[in-house]
């Protein structure tokens, strides 16, 4: 199983043809908006789960992340990240 922390890797990943299990995504990134690559990632494989894990929980209910399999508010406590990532990486899921 392989899993990055999505930022300046997965454009570069890809063309090297690499593929992804799950993308966790912020919404705030250097250089562009994660929404922007939250659209790329689902227009390139609408079967990669994709969790947008971020401080500013207004996007929560902002249109553009609803494309997002899971919105997840960045806190100390990992344990709502982790049960995500399990969930979406269920064999039996979907």
């Amino acid at each position: 199983m392989m899993m990055y922390l999505v930022q300046r890797l997965l454009w570069p990943l890809t063309r090297l043809g690499q593929t992804f299990d799950l993308v966790i995504l912020d919404i705030k990134i250097p250089k562009r908006e994660g929404t922007e690559v939250l659209h790329e990632v689902k227009k390139r494989n609408r079967d990669i789960p994709v969790i947008l894990n971020s401080a500013y929980s207004t996007y929560k209910s902002d249109f553009s992340t609803w494309m997002a399999d899971a919105y997840v508010v960045k806190s100390a406590d990992l344990d709502e990240l982790k049960d995500k990532v399990k969930e979406l990486l269920r064999p039996d899921r979907g």
